[in-house]
C-alpha cells in the first residue's frame, strides 16, 4: 500500500526508470497503474526536482493519445507516479509476438500518438523517449503514450550518456546524445524511429549516417515521410508533431472499391510474380551468407562463383585479409557480483544459431543495480590480432565495450571501445592482439520478461 491509498497488486513491467503496477485507488475504488520508480534515480536531488516539476505540468495536460496522469507522490522513500490504467498491452511483446506491422495498422497507431505528443507540447512539455515499451494499445485498438514527464526529467538531470543509458531508447536523437538543445522536433525524430521499428520490425540503424530503406512493401511515399522525420538535422525534420501526423495521414493505403478478379486484376498479377520474387529473394540471401561465410567469391562469367582457393603471397609487405576467427569457447563473466550470469547459456553465443542467445540475468534497473558491468569471454585458443566483429540480439539498446589481451582478470578494467547494440551490426576496431575478447555491457534493456542483455551471435573478424 501506498500513501495509504493505491492497493499494489500484479507488477506489469520494469524499464530503465522504475517498475509499473496495476493497483487499485482504494479513495476513489479504480485501477490505476502505479509506476515504482528506481532508488538510484528517485534519490537523486536532481531528477527528483526536475521531475516535480515536470509531472506538475504533465498532470494538466489531456489527449486521445495519451495516458492521463493522475497523482504522483513519495511514501517511506518510495517515489512513485500514478497514471489512467490501460487494459492492453505494449508495443514492445506485439512486435516480438507478431513481428513488424502492415502500414494501415502502424500508421493509425503513430498518428494517435503524434496527437498526444502535440497536446504535450502545447502545453510545454517534451517526452524524450518514445518507444514501443512506452506505446500501449488498448482493448478497442486505439494507441496511449505513457511515461510523459519522466524522460524530459531524466534528460535534464544526467550528462546525455548517463540519460542514454538509463533511458534505453532505441534510437536516440542525434541532439540527445551530443547534448545539444532537444525541442518538438527531438521527439518527432524518435517517432519517425518508433514507426520504422513498426513497420520493419527493428530500430533503424543510422551509425552510418545513410537514412536505411524500408521493407519494399511500404510505399514510398511513407517511406519518404520516415525518412525526413529521422533526418540528422533537426530542421530538416517536419516542424513539429502535427505536420508529421498531416504527412502521415495522406499515406495510409486505401482500399480500391470493388473486388477485382484475381485472374485478371491486380491481384492475379501479384500471385502470378510472386513465385520468382521469391526465387530472387531466397538467390540473393544464398548469395550473400556465401559471401559473409567466405563460401563464395565476386568474379566468374555470373559476377559471383565458388570460392577458390588462395595462394599466400611470398612478400611480407602483403598482410593477410581480415577473416572469421574461429572462437573455442565462450563463458559469462561477473567479477564484480557472485561470479555467475546464466553460465549454462553462454556458448549459445557462439553456436551459430541466431535463434538461441546468451542471456544476462534480470536486473530491477537498466544499469545493474550499479555494477560495473557484464559480460561474455571468448577464447579463440591462440593469439590472434582483432580487428571487428559482427553482433546479433534479438533486444538492441544495450551499451557494451569491446577489450583484447592475454589476461582475462585486466580486460574488464583496460579501455574498451563503446557500442550501443543493434539487431544485426558489424563494426572495426583498431586492430588489437590477445588471446582472449570480452564482451563487456554496462547496460540492459527491458526484453519482456526482465531487464537483460541478450547475445544471439558474437562472431570475431582478424587476422
Amino acid at each position: 500500500m501506498l500513501a495509504g491509498r493505491y492497493a499494489l497488486e500484479a507488477e506489469l513491467g520494469r524499464s530503465g526508470t522504475g517498475m509499473v503496477w496495476q493497483a487499485t485507488d482504494t479513495v476513489l475504488d479504480r485501477t490505476v497503474a502505479v509506476k515504482v520508480l528506481r532508488p538510484a534515480i528517485a534519490d537523486d536531488p536532481r531528477f527528483a526536482n526536475q521531475l516535480t516539476q515536470e509531472a506538475e505540468t504533465a498532470a494538466r495536460v489531456s489527449g486521445p493519445g495519451l495516458a492521463r496522469l493522475l497523482d504522483s507522490g513519495s511514501d517511506r522513500g518510495v517515489s512513485f507516479l500514478v497514471r489512467e490504467h490501460i487494459r492492453g498491452e505494449s508495443l514492445r511483446p506485439i512486435l516480438r509476438r507478431d513481428g513488424r506491422l502492415p502500414p494501415e495498422v502502424a500508421i493509425p497507431i503513430v498518428v494517435r500518438v503524434l496527437e498526444g505528443l502535440a497536446a504535450a507540447h502545447a502545453a510545454g512539455i517534451l517526452h524524450l523517449d518514445v518507444k514501443p515499451e512506452n506505446v500501449i494499445t488498448d482493448e478497442a485498438g486505439e494507441a496511449r503514450l505513457t511515461d510523459l514527464g519522466i524522460g524530459a526529467a531524466v534528460a535534464a538531470a544526467y550528462p546525455p550518456s548517463e540519460a542514454a543509458a538509463i533511458l534505453a531508447t532505441p534510437t536516440p536523437a542525434p541532439e540527445q546524445l551530443d547534448g545539444r538543445p532537444t525541442d518538438s522536433r527531438t521527439d518527432v525524430f524518435l517517432t519517425g524511429a518508433l514507426l520504422f521499428e513498426l513497420l520493419s520490425g527493428e530500430p533503424p540503424q543510422l551509425g552510418s549516417g545513410i537514412l536505411p530503406h524500408l521493407p519494399p512493401d511500404v510505399p514510398r511515399g511513407l517511406e519518404a515521410s520516415v525518412h525526413r522525420a529521422l533526418t540528422a538535422d533537426p530542421a530538416d525534420r517536419y516542424p513539429d508533431a502535427a505536420a508529421f501526423a498531416d504527412a502521415l495521414r495522406s499515406t495510409i493505403p486505401r482500399t480500391e472499391p470493388g473486388p477485382i478478379p484475381p485472374q485478371h486484376g491486380r491481384a492475379g498479377l501479384r500471385s502470378w510474380l510472386l513465385v520468382p520474387a521469391l526465387v530472387v529473394t531466397a538467390s540473393v540471401v544464398a548469395i550473400a551468407l556465401g559471401l559473409w561465410f567466405d563460401r563464395l567469391e565476386l568474379g566468374g562469367p555470373l559476377g559471383v562463383r565458388p570460392k577458390q582457393a588462395e595462394t599466400i603471397p611470398s612478400s611480407p609487405e602483403i598482410p593477410s585479409a581480415p577473416a572469421t576467427i574461429q572462437i573455442v569457447a565462450a563463458t559469462a563473466y561477473d567479477p564484480f557480483g557472485d561470479g555467475s550470469e546464466n553460465d549454462d547459456t553462454a556458448p549459445l553465443a557462439i553456436d551459430g544459431d541466431p535463434s538461441t542467445a546468451w542471456r544476462s540475468e534480470n536486473y530491477f534497473d537498466a544499469t545493474m543495480n550499479n555494477k560495473p558491468g557484464i559480460g561474455l569471454l571468448l577464447d579463440l585458443g591462440a593469439t590472434r590480432s582483432v580487428t571487428g566483429f559482427r553482433l546479433r540480439t534479438p533486444h538492441p539498446g544495450y551499451l557494451f565495450g569491446l577489450a583484447v589481451g592475454d589476461d582475462p582478470e585486466v580486460l574488464a578494467s583496460s579501455p574498451t571501445v563503446g557500442f550501443t547494440a543493434a539487431a544485426s551490426m558489424r563494426a572495426g576496431i583498431e586492430p588489437t592482439e590477445g588471446r582472449y575478447v570480452l564482451l563487456w555491457v554496462t547496460s540492459v534493456v527491458d526484453t519482456g520478461d526482465g531487464n537483460r542483455a541478450e547475445v544471439a551471435e558474437f562472431q570475431v573478424a582478424g587476422r
